[in-house]
């Protein structure tokens, strides 16, 4: 039998036993509670609960009626708690009506901790990837409690949350329930007693870059809404890697990037260069100075390339890796230790080639693109990867696409070649951005309302998607 439904008749066979066990505690508590100080016994407060549904959770009440006013965060000597609930606090004591919630089914014994509606940020407000800790019930205590409880900051308590969730067991659940009995017994670390969470919540929007050396193009791009403009010195061994697929070898020009610079105002610059070779240092000193906010080394293998291309940088403009190559990947926790890397993305073209996959999209169905976004994600650095058509258009659908993004966390992508036919006249290409970033943009705001569900769906038709294409490329038809 599946584990989360063993794990429900435990926690309905614990809850009763509980219940009646304690119930000499429950009325020495409520006696005490009541004789102190005015208002309810038992307090009240919506919490989010499984899929971010909102559900009432129980405490005995611990601070004097109306404390809520005053604030979320417990100060120190704070005179809201009473004295009866500063016991309580301290021996956990007044968790303990959490276990009707759990007789009702919107707790278990196990689980993340369930927020507040509001704090630390509303459902829509938490990252997809945040929002796998809402794929279980939420618990009396849980992975974050016995690595820290309330002196967490909520980023890393979530971080927690998500590995529980990712290696939900028996095992696991019995491993918290020992730990926090030793907490609750040697009553640490239960004075929510400092802030741990930034008042204000950024979560940006996917940055999307578009490659063009055209200055009209540019400008049309960043006035639709595309947040960094592309110039592509890329040339070097790119043919020889690339010359048999339908990919992009755009023959930009260094003279570019200060034509480019001089025709965008809020949009960044990224220039990709070439891989290192004898005249790198040169060539990163030129587009540099001629204006690039952005410099991305591609096509590298060894953390020696690295090392020196971050040194020729020297904090001149942001830096960003591009990981297409098995040695870079099979380097990567070596690399991603040197100081100095602002971004990452995945150059998934050039990868599935020397992985030897059939198709490029490949590598996000089988694993290997979350595998490498989630190295990114430890380290802190904000990563991207793949290339997007238009709504409702590409070889993969731009919104499985895009899906998938967000559920790995990703903030970067690239607006495919396909987004616009540049061989249009300038108004026409206008309307097509326009229109083509605004629906970008649309499905973002639809999406970040979604539970964690949504994106495992949209997860498996990508598989299914891709399945069938490497299926047509196997049998030699043409992929439409």
């Amino acid at each position: 039998m599946e584990y989360k439904i063993v794990k429900r008749y435990l926690d309905i066979i614990a809850s009763i036993l509980g219940l009646i066990i304690l119930l000499p505690l429950y009325v020495i508590v409520a006696l005490s509670i009541k004789l102190e100080s005015k208002g309810p016994i038992i307090y009240k407060q919506l919490r989010l609960g499984l899929h971010g549904r909102e559900f009432t959770m129980y405490k005995f009440r611990t601070m004097v009626a109306g404390a809520e006013k005053g604030g979320v965060y417990e100060l120190k000597g704070d005179k809201r708690v009473t004295k009866v609930g500063r016991i309580l606090r301290l021996t956990s004591i007044d968790e303990l009506p959490q276990l009707l919630n759990i007789l009702k089914g919107d707790m278990s014994l196990i689980g993340p901790r369930p927020p507040l509606t509001y704090h630390p940020w509303k459902f829509s407000e938490y990252t997809v990837p945040q929002k796998k800790r809402f794929m279980v019930l939420p618990g009396i205590t849980g992975l974050a409690q016995i690595h820290g409880r309330k002196d967490l900051d909520w980023d890393r308590r979530i971080e927690y949350d998500m590995e529980y969730v990712d290696k939900f067991s028996f095992l696991l659940d019995l491993k918290i329930m020992i730990l926090t009995v030793v907490k609750v017994l040697t009553m640490n670390d239960n004075l929510n007693v400092s802030k741990t969470v930034k008042e204000k919540r950024d979560y940006p929007y996917i940055k999307l870059m578009y490659a063009t050396n055209d200055p009209i193009i540019a400008k049309i791009a960043e006035d639709s809404g595309v947040d960094w403009i592309w110039i592509d010195l890329e040339i070097r061994g790119k043919k020889e890697r690339q010359g048999h697929l339908d990919t992009r070898i755009s023959y930009h020009k260094i003279e570019d990037i200060k034509k480019i610079k001089e025709s965008v105002n809020k949009a960044k610059l990224i220039v990709r260069i070439n891989p290192m070779y004898d005249g790198s240092k040169e060539e990163i000193d030129r587009a540099i100075e001629d204006g690039a906010d952005i410099l991305m080394l591609p096509y590298f293998k060894t953390i020696k390339e690295v090392k020196e291309f971050i040194h020729y940088v020297n904090g001149r403009a942001k830096t960003c890796l591009l990981f297409e190559t098995p040695e870079a990947v099979e380097n990567i926790d070596k690399i991603l230790s040197v100081p100095g890397i602002d971004y990452a993305h995945i150059g998934i073209n050039d990868l599935h080639l020397g992985l030897k996959r059939l198709f490029m999209f490949s590598l996000v169905a089988d694993g290997t693109v979350e595998a490498i976004c989630n190295k990114f994600r430890e380290k802190g650095i904000p990563y991207g990867f793949g290339g997007i058509a238009r709504i409702r258009h590409g070889l993969i659908p731009a919104e499985y696409l895009i899906g998938e993004i967000y559920r790995l966390g990703s903030s970067i992508a690239i607006v495919s070649r396909s987004f616009c036919n540049v061989k249009e006249d300038y108004e026409t290409i206008e309307k097509i951005f326009k229109k083509g970033i605004g629906e970008i943009r649309r499905f973002e705001e639809e999406i970040r309302k979604k539970d964690y569900r949504y994106f495992l769906k949209n997860q498996r038709r990508l598989k299914k998607k891709v399945a069938e294409i490497e299926e047509n490329m196997k049998k030699g038809r043409e992929v439409i």
